[in-house]
C-alpha cells in the first residue's frame, strides 16, 4: 500500500510549493493539477494493490481525507495571506468548515463507526474545490463564482454524507 500512500502524501509538499509559488499563475496551476492527479491516482493504486493481495498498511481511509484537508488549509492560508479575501476562502473551505466538526461529533457519539468512503457527490465537490483553488490563486479577481460553485458542491456533499449516515 505504500505506493498509494506516497501518492497521497505528495500533496503536502505540493501545497507548500503552491504557497511559495503564489503570484506565478502557470506554475501554481501546474502544481494544483499535479495535486489533483495524485488525489485521483492514490485510490486507483490502492484498489489495484488490494486486488493483488497487498493490504498493509491499510491507512488510506483516514490518511487521504486528512491530507486533503491539510492541502486545502495550506492553499487557503496562502490565498488569505496574499489577498485578504476571507469570503472566497470561506466559500472554498465551506465543506471543511462544516464537515470536519460534524464528523468529529458524529464519530464521538457513535459506538459503531461505519467506514466513510468517497462517492460521486464528494468527488464532484473535490473537483470543484481544486478548480476554485486554482482560479483563486492564479487569478484572484475571478475567484468568487468558482468559490460559490465549490461551496454549493461542498455543502451538497456534506448533506449527502449526513443522509447516508442515517
Amino acid at each position: 500500500m505504500w505506493p498509494a500512500h506516497v501518492l497521497t502524501l505528495v500533496r503536502l509538499p505540493l501545497a507548500l510549493a503552491i504557497a511559495l509559488a503564489y503570484g506565478r499563475p502557470a506554475l501554481v496551476v501546474a502544481l494544483i493539477v499535479a495535486a489533483a492527479a495524485s488525489d485521483a491516482a492514490d485510490g486507483n493504486v490502492a484498489r489495484r494493490l488490494k486486488r493483488r493481495g497487498k493490504t498493509s498498511p491499510d491507512i488510506g481511509g483516514w490518511l487521504d481525507p486528512l491530507v486533503d484537508k491539510i492541502f486545502v488549509a495550506i492553499v487557503l492560508a496562502a490565498i488569505v495571506w496574499h489577498t485578504r479575501d476571507v469570503v472566497v476562502v470561506a466559500l472554498i473551505g465551506a465543506r471543511e468548515l462544516l464537515l470536519v466538526p460534524l464528523l468529529a461529533i458524529y464519530l464521538a457519539v457513535r459506538e459503531d463507526r461505519p467506514r466513510l468512503q468517497a462517492d460521486p457527490v464528494g468527488k464532484l465537490a473535490t473537483i470543484a474545490q481544486f478548480v476554485a483553488l486554482a482560479i483563486a490563486v492564479a487569478h484572484p479577481a475571478w475567484a468568487l463564482w468558482p468559490a460559490l460553485a465549490a461551496a454549493a458542491c461542498g455543502l451538497a456533499a456534506v448533506a449527502h454524507y449526513i443522509v447516508r449516515l442515517h
